[in-house]
C-alpha cells in the first residue's frame, strides 16, 4: 500500500520523526500540568455522560452521546468518545489529556510531512524539484507548523482536541486520496479511497468545520493531477466543483443551521454586529491571522482580542485593504495554480478551510485555534522557497548557503522556544485570563472568567469589582452578558448568604432569558438554602421539561423530597440517576439515605456499603451506615463505623460535625439524637475497656 524506501530513505524518515518529536515536546513540555480551562468544564468536568466506569462496548457506544447540551444526539462524537477514554483511564487529571492532545498533533505534523512527500510524486509535480529535496521541504513544513506558536490554542485548550482530531483525520484523508491517486494496483486503491472516506466520516464526528473535505479533494485533483490547459478537463473540474459545492452547502445545513438555511440569520440576534458588519470585519481578522502565523511572537496570542466591528467599508479604515488583500491572495492562489501550485494551493487551502468559521455563521469574531486547520499547508511554498535559496547558493555562494542555512534553525528554535512562552499563560485559569485582560482590557470576557475565579477562590469582594467592570466593556453577546452578570452576581450573595438578594439578581437573569440553563441552577440552590422547598422544585421541574435531564438533576429531585419528608416518593429519581451515573457518589449515598427513611434498611445498608467502597474516607458516608444500623435496632453493628469515626476524628469533632452538617440546607441531616448518644456511649466502652 505503502511506497516502499530504501534502507537509506527509511533511516531519514526515522531522523525527520525524532526531529518532531523533539521540536513539539519541547516545546509543549511545560503544558502537562497545565489546568482546566473555561469550555472544559461542561464539556468534560460536569458531563457525566463520559464519566465511565467500565471499558465495555456500550458504555463506549453511549460516549457518542455525550454532547452536553439538551437530549441526545450526535456531535462531534469522535472527540467526545476520547474525552471518555481519557477519564476512564486518569479521571480529571490533566496530565493525560494533555498527552494526548500532544501525540495527536505529532500524529498530524508527520502526516503532514509524508502527505506533502507523496504530493510530491503527483503528476504536476514529479520531476519539477530537486530528487532528494522533497523530505526536507516536507519536514520543514511539517515543523513550521507544528512549533508554530499560534497551534497553542488547538493544542493547550484541552477541549480543542476536537480541532485535533478534525485535522488529524482531514489531512490523513488527503494522504489517503493522494495515494490512492498515485497507486497502480486497482484492488489497493480501493482500500485507500474506503480509508480516505472513513477519514472524512471521522474528521465529521470530531467538529464540523471539516465538511469542507470533498472541496479539498477537487482542489488536490485539480492542482496536482489534471491538466488544466485542457478545456474539457476545466468544464469537467467545473461541474464536480458544483456538485462538491452543494454537497458541502447540504453538510453545513445539516450540522449548523440544522435543515434551517436561515438559521444562521438568526444567531445575529445574539451579536453586537450585524450579517454585513461580519462580513465585512472577517477580512481584517483572517489578515491578522496571516500575521499572527508568520509573526507569532507570544505578545501577539491570547485567549481573547478587542476586535473593533467594521460598522462600514471605511470605519475602520483598514476595512478595505483587508478585504482587497484577501481578494487579491485568492485571485493569485487561482491564477497561479498552473505556474506556482505549491504556493496555490497552500493559499487556497487556507482560505477554504476558513469558508465555514470566518463567513457568514454568526460564531464569535476571532479564536486563534481556528487556524489549525487551516494552516496546515501555509508553510509549504515557504519551505520550498527556503529549499531553491539553499539549492542555489550551496554551488554559488557557500557562506550565503551558510547563512540562510543558520536562519532555518534560529526560525525552528526560536518558534518553539515562543511556543513554549506562550504556554506559560495556560498554566492556570488565572494567569490565562490575567494574560488576556492585559491584550484586550476593553473586552468584557476577561473581566467575568477573573471574576469566576475569584469568586470559586472565595475572595467574593474582588469578584463583585470584577463583574461590575464587565458590563461597561465590550461584548460579544451583550444580552447573555449582562444574564451573565445577574448570574455571577446572583451566585456570589447566595455563598454569602445573602439569599434575597442573590434572588432579586437571578431573578433579573432569567426575565432577560429564561432559558439560561445556570441561573436557574442557581436559583433552585438558592431556594434550598432558603428552604423554599416548592419554589425549588418548580424550577427544577421547568429545566426537567426542557430535557436538560442529568443525574445531577434527578439528585437534586429526590434531595428536595427528602427534605420535605418525601423519601419514598425520591427513590425512584435516584435509580434514574443511576441509570445516567451507575458510579456517581451522590445518587448511591442518596439512595441509601431514601430506604434507610423508609424503613428498608437492609437495602440501605446494601447501597451504603457500595458507595463506601468506591469513597472509603468519606465522613459522612460512615455517618450515614451507623445511623442506619441504630435505626434497624443493630446498635452493636453500628460500633464498627463509630469506632473508625472516632480513630479519625474523636469524639468532640464528631459532635461538631453533626451540629455543622445540621445547619446545612444543601444536606440530608443526621439524626442527631439516635447518633450522639451512640458514640458517647462508645466512647465509655473503649474507655471502660482500656482501664480494664
Amino acid at each position: 500500500m505503502f511506497k516502499k524506501y530504501d534502507l537509506n530513505s527509511s533511516r531519514k524518515t526515522w531522523f525527520v520523526l525524532t526531529l518532531l518529536i523533539f521540536l513539539i515536546l519541547a516545546a509543549y513540555s511545560n503544558t502537562f500540568l497545565s489546568s482546566w480551562h473555561f469550555d472544559d468544564e461542561a464539556n468534560i468536568i460536569k458531563n457525566s455522560r463520559l464519566h465511565i466506569k467500565y471499558l465495555t462496548p456500550a458504555s463506549l457506544y453511549k460516549t457518542l452521546f455525550a454532547h452536553p447540551g439538551p437530549g441526545s444526539k450526535l456531535h462531534r462524537s469522535i472527540a467526545y468518545m476520547t474525552f471518555a477514554l481519557n477519564w476512564y483511564f486518569g479521571g480529571d487529571d490533566v496530565t493525560g489529556y494533555h498527552m494526548v492532545n500532544i501525540a495527536i498533533h505529532f500524529f498530524t505534523a508527520f502526516i503532514l510531512f509524508i502527505t506533502v512527500i507523496n504530493l510530491f510524486n503527483t503528476p504536476n509535480l514529479k520531476d519539477k524539484y530537486k530528487p532528494g529535496s522533497e523530505r526536507f521541504i516536507a519536514f520543514l513544513t511539517a515543523a513550521l507548523w507544528a512549533v508554530n506558536p499560534i497551534q497553542t490554542q488547538a493544542v493547550t485548550y484541552i477541549v480543542q482536541r476536537m480541532t485535533l482530531m478534525a485535522a488529524m483525520f482531514y489531512v490523513l484523508g488527503i494522504f489517503f486520496y493522494v495515494r490512492a491517486r498515485i497507486t497502480g494496483v486497482s484492488s489497493t486503491r480501493a482500500i485507500l479511497f474506503t480509508a480516505c472516506f472513513f477519514s472524512f466520516i471521522f474528521a465529521i464526528g470530531s467538529k464540523e468545520n471539516a465538511a469542507t473535505f470533498p472541496a479539498a479533494l477537487i482542489l488536490v485533483e485539480a492542482i496536482f493531477f489534471q491538466d488544466l490547459s485542457l478545456p474539457k478537463t476545466k468544464r469537467m473540474l467545473m461541474v464536480v466543483a458544483i456538485v462538491s459545492g452543494l454537497l458541502v452547502f447540504i453538510m453545513a445545513s445539516v450540522l449548523f443551521m440544522k435543515g434551517d438555511l436561515l438559521f444562521f440569520l438568526k444567531g445575529y440576534a445574539y451579536r453586537p454586529f450585524s450579517f454585513a458588519e461580519r462580513l465585512m470585519t472577517e477580512p481584517r481578522i483572517l489578515v491578522y491571522y496571516l500575521t499572527q502565523i508568520f509573526y507569532p511572537v507570544p505578545d501577539r496570542l491570547s485567549i481573547q482580542h478587542d476586535v473593533i466591528v467594521s460598522e462600514s467599508l471605511f470605519k475602520p479604515w483598514t476595512t478595505i485593504p483587508s478585504m482587497m488583500i484577501v481578494f487579491m491572495l485568492i485571485y493569485i492562489g487561482f491564477s497561479r495554480i498552473r505556474k506556482m501550485p505549491v504556493a496555490a494551493f497552500g493559499i487556497i487551502f487556507f482560505f477554504l478551510n476558513h469558508l465555514i468559521e470566518s463567513t457568514i455563521i454568526p460564531l464569535e469574531l476571532i479564536f486563534e485555534h481556528r487556524n489549525y486547520l487551516p494552516s496546515l499547508f501555509l508553510f509549504w511554498p515557504v519551505a520550498a522557497c527556503i529549499n531553491r535559496l539553499l539549492d542555489y547558493y550551496r554551488t554559488n555562494r557557500l557562506s550565503i548557503y551558510r547563512i540562510i542555512f543558520a536562519f532555518v534553525i534560529i526560525l525552528l528554535v526560536g518558534f518553539s522556544i515562543c511556543t513554549y512562552i506562550r504556554n506559560m499563560a495556560w498554566k492556570t485559569e488565572k494567569s490565562l485570563w490575567e494574560d488576556a485582560l492585559k491584550k484586550a482590557p476593553e473586552s468584557s470576557r476577561p473581566y467575568q472568567r477573573l471574576g469566576v475565579f475569584y469568586s470559586r477562590a472565595g475572595q467574593l469582594d474582588k469578584a463583585i469589582e470584577l463583574f461590575q467592570k464587565s458590563l461597561s466593556k465590550r461584548q460579544q453577546k451583550p444580552k447573555q452578558a449582562q444574564v451573565l452578570y445577574y448570574n455571577n452576581m446572583g451566585n456570589i450573595y447566595r455563598k454569602k448568604h445573602e439569599y434575597e438578594k442573590a434572588m432579586e439578581y437571578l431573578e433579573r437573569a432569567l426575565e432577560i432569558e429564561p432559558n439560561k440553563k445556570i441561573a436557574r441552577e442557581n436559583m433552585i440552590l438558592v431556594l434550598i438554602g432558603s428552604k423554599k422547598w416548592d419554589e425549588a422544585l418548580k424550577h427544577l421541574d421547568i429545566l426537567i421539561k426542557k430535557q436538560y435531564i442529568n443525574h445531577v438533576y434527578l439528585n437534586l429531585k429526590g434531595f428536595i423530597l427528602i427534605r420535605q419528608q418525601k423519601a419514598a416518593e425520591a427513590i425512584p429519581y435516584f435509580r434514574g440517576a443511576l441509570k445516567w451515573a451507575p458510579h456517581d457518589r451522590d445518587a448511591l449515598l442518596y439512595m441509601g439515605i431514601a430506604f434507610s427513611l423508609s424503613g428498608q434498611y437492609e437495602r440501605a445498608e446494601w447501597f451504603l456499603r457500595r458507595v463506601r467502597v468506591i469513597y472509603p474516607n468519606d465522613a459522612l458516608i460512615l455517618f450515614w451506615l451507623a445511623e442506619n444500623r441504630l435505626r434497624a435496632g443493630k446498635n452493636d453493628a453500628a460500633d464498627e463505623y463509630l469506632d473508625i469515626l472516632l480513630t479519625a476524628f474523636g469524639g468532640k469533632r464528631m459532635q461538631e460535625y453533626l451540629q455543622k452538617q445540621s445547619k446545612d440546607n444543601l444536606s440530608i441531616p443526621l439524626s442527631y439524637e439516635l447518633l450522639i448518644p451512640a458514640i458517647r456511649d462508645r466512647i465509655e466502652k473503649r474507655a471502660d475497656a482500656i482501664a480494664g
